[in-house]
C-alpha cells in the first residue's frame, strides 16, 4: 500500500516510479527562450494586415497551432506543449518587443529567473523586431500615459507591472461548460449566432468568426497529437508504453469534437484549455477553479462503470500537475523582481461549500492533495477551501501536506470569503462558488472578466514616506502634492489626526493616478488582447458576441493592488505614540533621522524608539486598530472608481481591495527611504496583510488575533497572510492535530486566507549558499510557490527574515 498522506493506494494502476522520474526531470528543467511563436505570429500578422484585430489574432493563433513543433513528454499520459522545448518561454512580440531586444544578452546573467538563449534565437528575434516597432501594446500604453503618471512612477509610488507590456490572463474558464460542449460544440454556438441573430454589429460578427477560427484550430491541434502519438507508438518497443500511446492517439482523434467522454478526456481537456490560453496570450494566472467540483461527474461515472480506479485517477491527476510545470513565461527584469521564481499563478482549488450550502469535499479533493504530495512542484498553485461543515479528516490531510514543507496548499475560510464576495452584491449561492484566481485573488469561475487583481501597483510605503516630507520625494526631488501648500519638505502637523488626513489626501491623489493608468492599459488591451478563444470559455461572451475586454463577461470587478499596509500602520502608530502622546520626539527630529537613514548615535537612539513602538502582529489593539484604519481609508475610496467596461454589459465594473502583491514588497521597498516604524531605506515592505518582517514577537496566535481585526469580510479581491513555522511545530501526531486546530480556528477568527512555509532559517541559509544541494527546496514566496534556488537573493533574504513560529 502507498500513500503519502492518509490514503491507502496500490501501485497496480499508478506507476509511482514513473511519477518520481517525471518529477525529477521537472526539478532539473532548464528555462530557455523559444522564438518559434514570435516568428509565426509575425508572418501571420503581415499576411492578414487588413483584418479586424480579433480575426487577425484568431488567424495567428491558428497558424501557431498548425505550424509550431509538437512533442509528447517522456512517459506522460497528458500531452500538449506551449513551446518547442520543455520549460521554454515563447515570445509574444505583439505585446512588447523593445525590452526583449535590450535584454537578449542579459537573460542568462540574471540573479533570478535566468533563461538560456542561443545566438540563433537572438538573431531570429532581432530579425522580426523592426516589424513591431510602434505597433505593440506597450507602444500604445506609453503613447497615452500622462506625464504626471510618469512622474509618480519616477517617485516609486506607482508601478505598472507587466500589464502594460503583456496580455491580461487572470481568468477561470467555465470548465463545466467547455467539457459539456467541447470545442466543436462551442464552434456551433458561434455559428448559430451568425446564422440566427438579427442586426449583429461588425464587432459581434468579427468575434463569432474569430471564435470559430480558434475552435477549429484547437481541434486540428488535437488531431496533430493523435498522429504524433500513433507515430511514437509504432516506434515504441515497450509494450505498456506502446499501448498507452495508442490509447492517447485514439483519444486525441476525437477529443473535444463534443462532450468529454471520460475522466481521462476531461483531465486532458482541462490541461489543453489552460495551455491554449497561454499560447493565445502571455498573461498569467490562468486558473483551474474548483477542479474537484466540475470533474466529479466524470470521475463518478467512470468509477461506477468500472472504467476507472482511484489509483488511475490519481495517476492522471499527477501527470496533469507535472505537465503544468513544463510551461513558462519570460518577463522584463524590472518586472521579474516583482514576481520571482518563474511563477504562472495557475491556482487550482479543492474543498469548500457547494452552492446549496453542503460540503463539496469528495474523493477528488483528497486525490488532488495526494497528487501534490507526490509531485511537490510549483504548479499548479494548490488551494483548499474549508468551513464549519468540512470534515476534520480533510483538514488533517491538508495539514499533512503542509507539513511536507513545500508551501501547499494555501487555505481559504468560507465563513470570511463568502461574505467578502457578497459585499460586492453577489447572491449567497453565487458567492459560494468562489475560487482563487492566481495568488489569493477571488473570483467566480466562468463568470468573471479578466483579473480580480488591479494592474497598477500602489506603493503604500512610499506614500507614508511622502507624508513625512510634505509630499516631497527626497530621492528624486519630485513633489506632485504640497500638503502644507508650500514647496519643500517642511511639515507642520499639529496632531495625529492631521497626519492621518495627509495620508488620506495622498492616498486619494495617487489612487486617482493608478486608476487612470489602469484605464490606459485596459483600453490598449481591448485591441491588443482580443482573445477570442479564452473569451469563449467565459459566460456571456458567446451570447453577447464580445471579448472579455470589450465587456463580454457576466461580472467584472477589479481589485487594486497595494503594497505595505502594515508598514503604514506601524509608522502611524510610532508617530502617534512617540510624537503626539509621549512627546519623546518631534516631527522634525523624526524627519531628520529618516532623511539620514537613522545614521549616527542620535539616529540610532531614534530608531530604537521607533522599533520599540507598537507593531502589528502582536495582538496589540493600539496598532492593530490603526492598521485597520489604513485598510478602511482605502476601502472607502475604491467604490468611487469604474473599469472601462462600466455600462457595457457586465455586472459591477467597480473596484475592490486585495493584498495580493506577489514579490513586489521587495522591489517596492527598494524605492522607499527610511520609514517612521524604524525600517531602514530600501528594505522590504510587508507582504500581503502579514506583519512587517520580524515585527511579530508574540507567536502565531497573536498574529492571527491581529489579522482578525482587519476588515477581512470586505476584502473581495483577496487577503494574503503568510506565516512560517519550524518543522518541529508540526512533528508528530499531537503537533499535527494542534496545527490542524490552529487552521480551523482561522474561520472563527475572521481570517480570509493563510499559507505556510514549514522550514527553518538554517536550512534556507544553507540553500542560499549552496543551491546545488537543494534543487527541490520549494517555498511559499507570496501567493505562490517557487523553487528557492530560482529566486533573486533579495527575495531569498526576505523569506529568511520572516518570523519563525513555534507553539508557545
Amino acid at each position: 500500500m502507498y500513500g503519502l498522506l492518509s490514503m491507502e493506494i496500490t501501485n497496480q494502476d499508478c506507476d509511482f516510479t514513473r511519477i518520481e522520474a517525471m518529477r525529477n526531470r521537472m526539478y532539473h528543467r532548464k528555462a530557455t527562450i523559444c522564438a518559434q511563436r514570435a516568428e509565426i505570429i509575425t508572418a501571420s500578422f503581415q499576411k492578414h494586415e487588413e483584418d479586424p484585430i480579433v480575426i487577425k489574432r484568431a488567424k495567428a493563433f491558428a497558424d501557431i497551432l498548425d505550424q509550431m513543433d509538437i512533442y509528447i513528454e517522456q512517459d506522460t499520459l497528458i500531452a500538449g506543449n506551449q513551446a518547442s522545448r520543455n520549460f521554454a518561454a515563447p515570445i509574444f512580440p505583439e505585446y512588447s518587443i523593445d525590452w526583449i531586444i535590450e535584454e537578449l544578452d542579459e537573460f542568462d546573467k540574471r540573479t533570478g529567473d535566468a533563461f538560456s538563449i542561443d545566438e540563433e534565437t537572438k538573431e531570429k528575434l532581432r530579425k522580426i523586431a523592426p516589424y513591431w516597432k510602434g505597433k505593440t501594446h506597450q507602444d500604445e500604453v506609453l503613447k497615452n500615459l500622462s506625464p504626471i503618471n510618469r512622474l509618480a512612477e519616477q517617485q516609486g509610488v506607482l508601478h505598472r507591472g507587466g500589464i502594460s507590456m503583456s496580455g491580461d490572463g487572470h481568468i477561470i474558464p467555465n470548465y463545466e461548460f467547455v467539457l459539456a460542449n467541447g470545442f466543436g460544440g462551442m464552434r456551433e454556438i458561434a455559428k448559430q449566432h451568425l446564422l440566427n441573430d438579427q442586426d449583429l454589429s461588425e464587432e459581434q460578427i468579427a468575434f463569432y468568426e474569430a471564435s470559430i477560427i480558434t475552435m477549429d484550430a484547437a481541434l486540428r491541434y488535437c488531431k496533430r497529437f493523435a498522429k504524433r502519438a500513433k507515430e511514437e507508438a509504432n516506434a515504441c518497443g515497450d509494450a505498456k508504453r506502446k499501448s498507452e500511446l495508442l490509447d492517447m492517439s485514439q483519444m486525441f482523434a476525437h477529443l473535444m469534437e463534443g462532450k468529454a467522454q471520460s475522466f481521462y478526456e476531461a483531465v486532458e481537456t482541462v490541461y489543453l484549455v489552460h495551455l491554449l490560453m497561454m499560447i493565445e496570450s502571455n498573461g498569467h494566472s490562468f486558473s483551474f477553479g474548483r477542479f474537484d467540483q466540475y470533474m466529479w461527474p466524470y470521475y463518478e461515472k467512470d468509477r461506477a462503470n468500472g472504467m476507472l480506479s482511484k489509483e488511475k485517477a490519481l495517476e492522471l491527476i499527477t501527470h496533469f500537475f507535472i505537465m503544468t510545470n513544463s510551461l513558462n513565461k519570460v518577463r522584463p527584469w524590472d518586472h521579474t523582481q516583482y514576481s520571482g521564481g518563474y511563477p504562472l499563478y495557475s491556482n487550482l482549488m479543492v474543498g469548500g461549500m457547494k452552492p446549496d450550502g453542503g460540503d463539496g469535499t469528495n474523493d477528488l479533493s483528497y486525490l488532488c492533495l495526494e497528487a501534490m504530495a507526490l509531485t511537490g512542484l510549483p504548479e499548479p498553485n494548490l488551494s483548499a477551501r474549508f468551513f464549519a461543515g468540512s470534515d476534520h479528516a480533510f483538514m488533517k490531510d491538508v495539514a499533512r501536506l503542509i507539513r511536507k514543507g513545500f508551501g501547499m496548499p494555501s487555505i481559504f475560510c468560507d465563513e470570511v470569503c463568502i461574505p467578502a464576495m457578497m459585499s460586492l452584491g453577489l447572491k449567497e449561492e453565487v458567492a459560494r462558488e468562489y475560487a482563487s484566481m492566481g495568488c489569493v485573488e477571488t473570483a467566480i469561475p466562468g463568470r468573471w472578466g479578466h483579473r480580480a487583481t488591479g494592474m497598477t501597483y500602489v506603493n503604500f510605503g512610499k506614500i507614508i514616506e511622502l507624508v513625512m516630507y510634505n509630499g516631497y520625494d527626497p530621492s528624486t526631488g519630485i513633489q506632485l502634492v504640497k500638503l502644507n501648500g508650500e514647496a519643500g519638505k517642511a511639515i507642520h502637523y499639529q496632531s495625529y489626526e492631521e497626519v492621518f488626513a495627509a495620508w488620506e489626501t495622498l492616498l486619494r491623489y495617487y489612487t486617482d493616478l493608478a486608476i487612470d493608468c489602469d484605464l490606459v492599459c485596459d483600453r490598449a488591451l481591448k485591441y491588443h488582447d482580443a482573445d477570442a478563444f479564452a473569451s469563449s470559455t467565459v459566460n456571456c461572451c458567446l451570447a453577447r458576441g464580445k471579448t472579455l475586454k470589450n465587456g463580454g463577461a457576466e461580472y467584472d470587478y477589479v481589485s487594486s493592488s497595494n503594497i505595505g499596509p502594515s508598514v503604514v500602520g506601524d509608522s502611524l502608530a510610532a508617530i502617534k505614540k512617540l510624537v503626539f502622546e509621549e512627546k519623546k520626539l518631534t516631527l522634525e527630529q523624526l524627519q531628520d533621522a529618516m532623511l539620514h537613514n537613522f545614521a549616527g548615535l542620535e539616529g540610532a537612539k531614534i530608531r530604537k524608539l521607533c522599533k520599540n513602538a507598537p507593531k502589528f502582529g502582536n495582538d496589540d489593539d493600539y496598532v492593530d486598530q490603526i492598521v485597520a484604519d489604513v485598510y478602511e481609508s482605502y476601502l472607502k475610496l475604491l467604490p468611487l472608481y469604474h473599469t472601462d467596461r462600466y455600462g457595457k454589459g457586465p455586472i459591477g465594473c467597480t473596484y475592490t481591495m486585495s493584498t495580493s502583491n506577489i514579490t513586489s514588497y521587495v522591489p517596492n521597498g527598494f524605492d522607499v527611504g527610511a520609514t517612521p516604524d524604524g525600517r531602514l531605506a530600501t528594505m522590504p515592505l510587508n507582504e500581503g496583510c502579514s506583519p512587517c518582517l520580524s515585527a511579530d514577537k508574540e507567536g502565531p496566535t497573536a498574529v492571527i488575533n491581529s489579522v482578525s481585526k482587519l476588515p477581512n469580510q470586505k476584502m473581495a479581491g483577496g487577503q494574503l497572510l503568510n506565516m512560517r513555522f519550524t518543522p518541529g511545530a508540526l512533528a508528530g501526531e499531537d503537533n499535527l492535530e494542534k496545527f490542524t486546530c490552529f487552521m480551523e480556528a482561522g474561520r472563527k477568527k475572521n481570517i480570509f486566507h493563510n499559507q505556510f512555509n514549514i522550514v527553518d532559517s538554517e536550512t534556507l541559509k544553507k540553500a542560499k549558499a549552496h543551491p546545488e544541494d537543494y534543487p527541490d527546496l520549494m517555498v511559499r514566496v507570496a501567493g505562490y510557490c517557487a523553487l528557492f534556488s530560482t529566486l533573486m537573493p533579495e527575495a531569498q533574504d526576505a523569506i529568511i527574515a520572516r518570523s519563525e513560529h513555534d507553539w508557545r
